[in-house]
């Protein structure tokens, strides 16, 4: 009897620490969803993607990898994007809502690209260091569907004889027929070809226009985050430069990067653009460079970036 009863202690005492052991190695690390509003898009068509993170609170995760200058969602154009944060059942919960439109043509299979965010989760103790770890949210696989009618898979003309059987003397009215109508057609081809540049003309107007609402977008949300710190303002300098080489390679495509404040005036044609423009694209570059390698306790560069940013939001209006 007491031999059993050792047993059954020994299997109990067992079974507890195997119980312990699996809920210290679950990790409480993040997790993510994505979702989105269709699955299938037409050319103009506008989708919301979300991706919805959730992590425990001493989770800390860079939201700057998710921000509108950080991702591209290619083919697809990005209009906006709109973060969310709350607390539920003791998690944090990230919620990304990414606004896309589709200019894409012609039924086929595309995939709205993948991203790498990064996150910090505390030492197994209070003695380590915080550790940075990465995760990849795959891409999302979509349709895109054609304006124009799907292919007959068989011919709705029926022939009722061979063609060596039709009279050639039946060919006379139907060439002469088509002869007539490509004759009647031809001022229509001729407005057409001479509209076709107008219509190119309003499609690049049409692209531009999208083109600098982001980048107003992404003036906006740069002066918001502006700060009275110099490491900060530098890194202000970075984005404002990224964005406006984005600017000069959109309308002019040239690459800025690698390039001087000098270098690049003398890319720039002055037939292309007014003197205060070409002023305000390189002064960027060259108070960019200039407040990077300033000493940490050099001042005044706030008030030299608010006014570049002023300059390239009129640029953008």
């Amino acid at each position: 009897m007491m031999r059993n009863g050792l047993i059954t202690v020994v299997v109990l005492v067992g079974i507890t620490l195997s119980l312990n052991a699996q809920t210290e190695e679950t990790p409480t690390e993040i997790s993510f969803e994505r979702s989105i509003s269709q699955t299938s898009v037409w050319p103009g068509d506008r989708v919301h993607y979300l991706i919805t993170l959730t992590a425990a609170p001493d989770v800390k995760i860079a939201t700057e990898d998710f921000d509108l200058l950080n991702v591209s969602f290619e083919p697809f154009y990005l209009i906006d994007m709109q973060h969310s944060e709350e607390l539920v059942g003791g998690q944090v919960r990230h919620v990304f809502d990414y606004l896309l439109a589709n200019y894409e043509i012609g039924d086929r299979q595309v995939e709205i690209p993948g991203l790498i965010f990064r996150y910090q989760t505390p030492g197994p103790t209070e003695a380590n260091a915080p550790t940075m770890e990465e995760m990849q949210i795959p891409p999302m696989p979509m349709s895109v569907r054609s304006t124009l009618n799907q292919p007959l898979s068989e011919s709705w003309i029926l022939e009722s004889l061979p063609v060596s059987q039709v009279p050639i003397r039946s060919w006379v009215p139907l060439v002469a027929g088509l002869g007539g109508l490509l004759v009647s057609s031809l001022p229509l081809g001729v407005w057409v070809w001479k509209k076709v540049p107008d219509w190119q003309a309003r499609r690049r107007q049409l692209s531009r226009k999208q083109f600098l609402n982001q980048c107003s977008v992404s003036l906006g949300q740069l002066e918001k985050r502006l700060s009275n710190n110099n490491a900060e303002i530098k890194d202000h300098y970075h984005d404002l430069e990224q964005l406006v080489g984005k600017y000069i390679h959109y309308f002019w495509d040239i690459q800025a990067q690698g390039l001087t404040h000098a270098e690049l005036a003398a890319r720039l044609k002055p037939g292309q653009l007014l003197p205060k423009q070409s002023e305000a694209l390189t002064g960027v570059l060259e108070h960019g460079q200039s407040c990077r390698y300033a000493p940490d306790s050099s001042a005044g560069w706030e008030d030299t970036l608010r006014q570049d940013l002023q300059q390239i939001k009129k640029m953008c209006a």
